[in-house]
């Protein structure tokens, strides 16, 4: 057990101290002490009952199998990850059970284009379910702006979206965009999409409209590409990618504005037309690249930028905000809403709410 749980964990999350009693209690010089055993659980984020078992627990996390791409990181998911998806869990079956208590009807639009391939019917009928015109982000003034905008449109529909760059409110546990950037439980009652919040603003807008496609489709994912790949993912995934991008930047209206752009230089031109569509550049990129617009080469420039220019970000980033406005953007409005009829009818104490 004690060689399972140091190998969920770092030494240097565990300290000094801690690291050299677990060597003495595996070369079995020391037992340890109930109290070193919790101070191991609690630097180790591990549950204290998963020490007393009598071989190391199989945690069953189906959400793994629908990752976008294959990767060693989530052959063996972080504590934080598996920790954020447990969370999300209850609130989607709170929510489920809530929901049904009060006879709501399911959410219609789940799976509802299941099994269909074609990309402009599905960025069609997206559209037309969620009342987005296709010139919607117009009506944005940053890619800040779309994302609320979406997110608000989803919520009517019923859809939760929940939105965190840590686990709960430890500061101390950020998520890993390189891990995960989102996921997405599939219910016909209460469909949720989680979005990391640690991923620059634009991406998570991108992740949003990627999970967005799941739900309409009907298959759990969790979006862990953070290359907008091509190659070595499945089908529905090259599916999602495709309308997403649609949706966020309709093909003629990119190649009308690609076009009538005189910008010699093609990463300008592919800044400009990111602040056009309220979006990143690399999903400018990407529509570039489909388009025969630009090379493999540039595609590959662009999206290393990106990810380098959100590494810095991160380093000069000093503060985290306001708390109470980054504490509401975490939760999603449908949710808040019907825990607190769900606490005013007298159907759940406010301790139950509170947690």
């Amino acid at each position: 057990i004690i060689s399972w749980a140091l190998s969920q964990t770092s030494e240097e999350k565990l300290g000094a101290k801690l690291v050299e009693n677990i060597k003495c209690w595996l070369d079995g010089t020391k037992n340890p002490t109930f109290n070193q055993i919790e101070d191991f659980s609690k630097k180790s984020h591990i549950p204290l009952g998963y020490f007393f078992l009598q071989t190391p627990p199989i945690e069953q996390i189906s959400l793994l199998k629908y990752r976008t791409v294959d990767s060693i990181e989530l052959t063996n998911p972080s504590r934080n990850l598996i920790d954020t998806i447990h969370e999300m869990e209850a609130v989607q079956e709170w929510m489920v059970n809530y929901r049904k208590e009060w006879k709501y009807d399911v959410i219609c639009v789940v799976g509802s284009l299941k099994d269909n391939t074609d990309i402009s019917v599905i960025a069609d009928t997206m559209r037309k379910d969620l009342g987005l015109n296709a010139e919607w982000y117009e009506e944005c003034m940053n890619p800040s702006e779309a994302f609320n905008k979406v997110r608000g449109l989803l919520e009517e529909c019923g859809i939760v979206v929940m939105m965190n760059g840590i686990v709960g409110k430890n500061t101390h546990r950020p998520l890993d965009i390189n891990e995960f950037r989102a996921f997405v439980m599939v219910s016909e009652w209460a469909p949720l999409i989680f979005i990391n919040g640690a991923d620059s603003i634009a991406g998570r807008l991108f992740s949003l409209f990627h999970e967005m496609v799941h739900l309409w489709i009907g298959e759990n994912d969790l979006y862990n590409d953070r290359r907008y790949s091509t190659r070595g993912i499945k089908p529905v995934e090259v599916i999602c990618n495709a309308v997403a991008g649609e949706l966020m930047v309709p093909n003629v209206a990119f190649l009308e504005k690609w076009n009538n752009n005189i910008n010699d230089n093609i990463h300008e031109k592919i800044k400009e037309l990111a602040k056009v569509f309220r979006c990143s550049n690399s999903v400018i990129a990407r529509r570039a690249l489909d388009n025969k617009k630009i090379d493999k080469d540039i595609y590959n420039q662009v999206i290393t930028e990106a990810m380098e220019a959100y590494v810095r970000a991160k380093q000069e980033k000093n503060s985290g905000g306001d708390y109470y406005r980054v504490a509401r953007s975490k939760l999603d409005g449908v949710f808040v809403r019907a825990l607190c009829e769900s606490v005013n009818s007298g159907r759940t104490s406010f301790t139950e709410a509170y947690r």
